[in-house]
């Protein structure tokens, strides 16, 4: 079968944490959902090295510089 001849119940417009969500959901219920998706590909732990990094294992230890801290107008 040629990828034009492909029927989707439901088309999602990028794979964002909001597009992906619809398409779980969408796909949960049963629909045939394509999702589109303009951008690379982000493999998880490759491109977010910091994701499984707890805040103490972060330079600042999870807390905000304090020459940043005095750029903040409160």
């Amino acid at each position: 079968m040629n990828n034009q001849d492909q029927i989707y119940n439901a088309i999602v417009i990028g794979s964002g944490m909001s597009g992906g969500w619809a398409a779980k959901v969408l796909t949960e219920k049963g629909l045939k959902t394509l999702v589109l998706e303009r951008g690379r590909e982000v493999q998880h732990i490759t491109d977010y090295p910091t994701t499984n990094m707890n805040s103490y294992e972060f330079e600042h230890k999870g807390e905000l510089p304090l020459e940043s801290s005095k750029k903040i107008p409160f």
